[in-house]
């Protein structure tokens, strides 16, 4: 008989054991959308770094195009100056030799 007594509280034990296991459920089921919704943030995030890298990259490699330019500008324009250079020098040159000619 005492077994029989015992049922509604068997009874009553599992229903909580239920409700327990529910809850519990509950909170595992929240917990993985929490960290699904952070993963696809991260994710997110991710791919927007990736654009800003690939967006610095192609800034530094229009950079260095803009020197490499540049220093072709400026070899070229150093390359004039030597030839001004040598032309000056072969003016003051004839210059100074009809001066020594004129005195002579």
């Amino acid at each position: 008989m005492s077994e029989s007594n015992d049922i509604p509280n068997r009874v009553d034990r599992l229903e909580n054991d239920v409700i327990d296991i529910k809850v519990a459920v509950s909170a595992l089921i929240s917990t993985t959308e929490v960290h699904q919704r952070n993963f696809e943030t991260i994710n997110r995030n991710i791919e927007i770094q990736q654009r800003n890298i690939e967006t610095q990259q192609r800034n530094i490699e229009a950079m260095l195009q803009l020197m490499t330019q540049s220093l072709e500008r400026m070899e070229v324009m150093e390359s004039e100056i030597r030839g001004l250079q040598t032309e000056n020098r072969r003016i003051l040159d004839i210059l100074q030799q009809r001066n020594t000619d004129g005195d002579a």
